[in-house]
């Protein structure tokens, strides 16, 4: 079971592990009573041990047979207790070792692991022993988790052997490590690690899968995974306030609090408020998965840090939520040619200012935050980009234009007060963001220079665009960085979520939250559905029913959609997923359509 506080060790876990490794394959079970079963480690009221199952690798034994050393070799891959993989690399002839890198990342078979196939060849020179397994994801080596059930990878895994005196030892191993599932579980922890956005106010959150490492507490790992910086998914997207060159030495229990003491590098804080501020919201938020409402000081060569350092709880960093949007949302949606602040008790009132007038013609609204005079993004008549602002006397204003022959997609407004919208021209695409009148042209990776895009959507926090491209093969939903250095955008590396397939048609995306995306598709047998994903780890929810939905927007747990029976016009509604109940309550009718939460 994964979590949001670490890894939850149930009973069924350690029986999985021990399945898995059964057959003598070279993994120890604790003895802990009468009768041998899988260790449960004990914290003694220890804040800083958390309980994990131990699973101890087995050296290879004289006269083992290549099965049996392919098995130890697998087995001692996962092993907890062993986080250098020392005893994997006794079962490798020395030119397997020095080509072998257990720390490049891992493939992860799904619960049963792969199994022996047919394929097994042996001369007087050695042996090949060939694997086959089906593949449920990848953790490359800075912990990034990439779900791969829904694609359903086949893969063939080759181990050569050959004799070392009279031991068989593996002569060359597929790269990295070989997991299953159930090793996953057991060994691994999620985490969200926070990093400050580029301009230092917001926290931003990279979620990863982390080795159990039982010769240091979760709080020191988290802490050390800290100190490396952002990984390359987000690298340039965030800031990084931790000195260069900083290193822990120690965490200690203190009470109530926990003490992190770091080398000289971190004393330079002290003097710059606001990367003090930074640095332990950035902590706070990062540690209280693990230490809950626990506090945590700051010390260099064991003296305490001055002003914030020496007590810092995750609450009193409030402004740096990640999350944007807390509480209950105000949400709008188009009827009558204009916007509407979705309020049952007030009527549902237009918006002040030229969005809440018949002054222009416009579709596809969005919302710029959650203030009361918030700016709006729509499409004009002439499908140019407008804004103007929820305020009385605003005007629209063009902010985005496009090419002539080309068309934009709806707008999308990110935390910094920036509005986005792609542009498509016959064999190009364009992504646009502006501030005001003057339009900035965003870098766009190679491989969707020349596809077509129908939705841009900006995470609310403006690390991560998701976006619904088509390059020629159908649309696909994708998810990437936005890059922000010195000032220069780009968006980064695009990771597929939702691969395109015959007779699927992807429909809208909106954001759910930092990290999720909410994607309404219809299928190839033509019913239309909705489903959640992750844009860190590509994990997925059940699809749920979307019959007669056209858009979709989401805020949290709130879910707003427009729809209507097809082919009357007259029946465009706006509906939001009652979760309890499990079906969509309408909310407005006659007309109403394109509801909207800010941002997102």
């Amino acid at each position: 079971m994964w979590t949001r506080s670490g890894p939850v060790r149930y009973a069924a876990a350690a029986v999985a592990a021990l399945t898995l490794a059964g057959g003598g394959a070279g993994c120890a079970i604790i003895p802990t009573s009468a009768s041998p079963i899988p260790a449960k480690e004990e914290s003694n009221s220890d804040p800083l041990n958390a309980a994990y199952v131990r699973m101890i690798a087995s050296t290879p034994k004289p006269g083992a047979q290549p099965r049996d050393i392919v098995a130890g070799f697998r087995a001692a891959m996962a092993s907890v207790d062993d986080p250098d993989w020392k005893i994997a690399r006794q079962y490798l002839t020395g030119d397997a070792l020095a080509g072998w890198d257990p720390e490049s990342g891992v493939t992860v078979f799904d619960s049963a692991g792969p199994k022996e196939t047919p394929k097994e060849t042996n001369d007087a020179t050695g042996m090949t022993m060939i694997f086959h397994g089906t593949v449920a994801a990848t953790i490359d080596g800075e912990g990034r988790y990439h779900d791969l059930t829904l694609s359903g990878v086949e893969r063939d895994m080759t181990f050569g052997l050959t004799k070392v005196g009279a031991e068989w030892r593996i002569s060359s191993a597929p790269p990295g490590l070989l997991l299953s599932s159930a090793d996953i579980k057991r060994a691994y922890g999620a985490f969200d690690l926070y990093y400050p956005d580029i301009s230092g106010r917001w926290l931003v959150a990279d979620h990863v899968a982390i080795p159990i490492d039982p010769s240091e507490s979760q709080v020191e790992t988290l802490v050390r995974w800290l100190l490396r910086g952002p990984g390359r998914s987000l690298r340039g997207a965030v800031g990084n306030v931790l000195p260069g060159g900083t290193r822990l030495i120690r965490v200690a229990a203190d009470g109530d609090s926990v003490i992190l003491d770091f080398t000289s590098s971190m004393a330079v804080i002290g003097d710059r408020l606001d990367q003090l501020r930074a640095v332990c919201a950035q902590l706070a938020w990062t540690l209280n998965q693990v230490i809950p409402g626990q506090s945590i000081q700051i010390q260099v060569n064991g003296e305490p840090l001055p002003g914030d350092g020496r007590s810092i709880k995750w609450q009193n960093y409030p402004e740096f939520n990640p999350a944007v949007l807390t509480g209950d949302q105000a949400a709008y949606f188009m009827k009558d040619g204009v916007l509407h602040r979705m309020d049952h008790d007030a009527g549902d009132p237009v918006v002040e200012g030229a969005p809440g007038q018949k002054t222009m013609a416009f579709t596809s609204p969005a919302v710029s935050g959650t203030e009361r005079k918030a700016k709006v993004a729509a499409l004009g008549d002439d499908g140019a980009v407008y804004v103007a602002s929820m305020s009385e006397d605003s005007r629209w204003d063009k902010w985005i234009g496009g090419t002539k022959g080309s068309t934009l997609t709806p707008p999308s407004w990110d935390r910094y007060g920036a509005v986005w919208t792609a542009e498509n021209i016959a064999g190009e695409l364009r992504v646009w963001t502006a501030y005001g009148a003057a339009p900035q042209r965003v870098m766009i990776p190679a491989d969707v220079a020349s596809a077509n895009v129908e939705v841009l959507r900006v995470a609310r926090d403006g690390a991560r665009v998701a976006m619904i491209v088509d390059s020629g093969h159908g649309p696909e939903l994708r998810t990437g960085p936005i890059l922000r250095d010195e000032g220069n955008l780009r968006i980064g590396e695009l990771r597929t979520l939702l691969e395109a397939k015959e007779g699927q048609t992807i429909l809208d995306v909106a954001w759910k939250d930092a990290q999720h995306v909410v994607v309404l598709y219809e299928s190839r047998k033509g019913d239309r559905v909705y489903t959640t994903y992750s844009v860190t780890d590509g994990r997925s929810e059940e699809p749920k029913s979307a019959a007669h939905v056209s858009t979709i927007s989401a805020a949290g747990d709130s879910l707003l959609a427009g729809g209507g029976d097809a082919g009357d016009g007259d029946a465009d509604e706006v509906l939001s997923w009652d979760g309890k109940k499990s079906e969509w309550v309408t909310e407005a009718k006659d007309g109403a359509s394109a509801p909207v939460y800010p941002l997102g």
